[in-house]
């Protein structure tokens, strides 16, 4: 009976493995968990079987069968109790790892004092860079072209469902508008806000535009991989490459890159999660409803988190050439350089440093920005890194430190004066600093919650020369 019995969980097991082949993730966390729960099910009732034949028959008279029985199902009732209890505890995030699993927020409560404020409230214009501004509330599909004193020169708008809402823009020379409803679809608009193409497909947090008009863009997908022979579902990173007007013409996956950043301890959360009843009730409800399996609110299964593609536009020597990308796995804590034709990380710098980034850019002086969000530690900052030297040579923050912490999103843009451009995005505040760290102009997103303390995040600000 033992060998039949190995035997056939060894069939199970073996069919759940095989699953894996399919990379449906639904097919294979299903598979999973039945063979798991199968195996526990079936080793418990071997286990009582055997405890059982221990009780001599003698001791055993029929009016206390029934007795015996009720044990039985009481010792197998708590036994499952006590394995889910287990597992749930097993899961329960740590006070750092909630903070790092939170999700973006479309609005935020506005910092003491702060919720009368509304527009520009502060411009040197002696020390500030002239420019325009373009920026989008998360709580809107709008966006806004603004001048320097806080007027409104242009917006563009469009909803193709009543509750999208765009994650990010991106304007092109022409004045088209790229537009991102999060995981979703991706719109291309013209100056007038009239809808020139849509592409549906899991686009995420950022897009560029390359010297060749090619779009670059993040998306993701649910799939399987394999991680030290081991299947894994995860939420994939796919950076997608689109013609001028639409069409989807290669996608480099982040896995395949990234794959050696993986450390083995997320492997093990992700199996340990994935036997958690209530990960699997809403697997079965996403799957009934149609929507995907898999998406950031996963926090485990979300192990690269990339939140940017900027595409490199000129050779540096020693470092990168023309048409690398420069990306920011946010959940791996680094920045990297990519480079496309052989698909190959050939730079990075995070580790033990960053904290949730966003937004790397790199700078006229072959130095990066990137603006270091700091989760964990209590506040954020802007730093400079030398990627030769893989050193800060240059950081921004407050006095105190905490007056400027975004858990999610914000950004940092350099500009030509030398002066730098700061999203706080949770804060929906955007302000211009010099080198020295002097404030010389800001800016309050003007969308409040009516009779709330609420005030809506700005994903990022950009100004673009006058």
């Amino acid at each position: 009976m033992k060998k039949r019995l190995i035997f056939g969980l060894s069939i199970i097991l073996l069919l759940a493995y095989l699953t894996s082949f399919s990379k449906d993730t639904f097919i294979f966390i299903l598979a999973l968990n039945i063979s798991l729960w199968l195996l526990f099910t079936s080793l418990l009732a071997v286990a009582l079987f055997n405890l059982a034949k221990i009780i001599p028959r003698s001791k055993r008279p029929a009016s206390r069968m029934p007795i015996f029985a009720v044990i039985i199902f009481i010792a197998v009732v708590c036994s499952l109790v006590i394995f889910r209890q287990g597992v749930h505890n097993s899961i329960q995030l740590s006070p750092y790892e909630s903070l790092k699993s939170l999700p973006y927020l479309t609005w935020s409560p506005a910092k003491a004092g702060d919720i009368q404020k509304a527009g520009v409230t502060r411009y040197n214009r002696n020390l500030s860079y002239t420019g325009v501004n373009i920026y989008n509330s998360r709580n809107l599909s709008t966006a806004y072209l603004m001048d320097m004193s806080g007027g409104i020169l242009h917006e563009w708008s469009h909803k193709i469902d009543k509750t999208d809402s765009w994650q990010d823009i991106k304007l092109c020379e022409n004045g088209d508008l790229l537009a991102i409803v999060k995981d979703k679809m991706l719109i291309c608009l013209d100056w007038d806000s009239n809808i020139k193409w849509i592409k549906r497909m899991r686009f995420h947090h950022d897009v560029a535009v390359a010297k060749d008009k090619r779009i670059w863009a993040l998306a993701w997908k649910d799939e399987v991989v394999f991680v030290y022979g081991l299947p894994l579902p995860i939420l994939n990173e796919y950076i997608v490459v689109l013609s001028a007007d639409g069409e989807v013409e290669k996608e480099l996956s982040l896995f395949k890159i990234l794959k050696g950043e993986i450390a083995f301890g997320s492997i093990i959360s992700i199996y340990r999660n994935m036997v958690k009843p209530d990960f699997i009730r809403l697997v079965l409800m996403r799957k009934m409803s149609g929507r995907p399996i898999l998406d950031e609110d996963a926090y485990y299964f979300d192990v690269f988190h990339n939140n940017t593609v900027e595409i490199i536009n000129r050779d540096i020597a020693g470092l990168c050439k023309d048409g690398d990308i420069l990306i920011s796995p946010r959940n791996l804590d680094l920045i990297g350089i990519v480079d496309v034709k052989r698909e190959k990380l050939i730079w990075s710098w995070g580790k033990n440093n960053l904290s949730r980034q966003h937004h790397p850019a790199l700078l006229d002086n072959q130095n990066i920005l990137v603006f270091d969000n700091g989760v964990g530690r209590g506040y954020s900052r802007l730093v400079e890194i030398n990627p030769y030297e893989n050193k800060i040579v240059w950081e921004y923050k407050t006095s105190p430190p905490g007056r400027l912490y975004s858990a999610g999103s914000s950004s940092g843009q350099r500009l030509p004066n030398g002066n730098s451009l700061i999203t706080d995005s949770d804060a929906g505040y955007a302000f211009e600093i010099t080198q020295e760290g002097e404030v010389v102009w800001e800016f309050y997103n003007p969308q409040v919650r009516k009779g709330s303390n609420l005030r809506a995040v700005i994903a990022s600000m950009e100004r673009i020369p006058a």
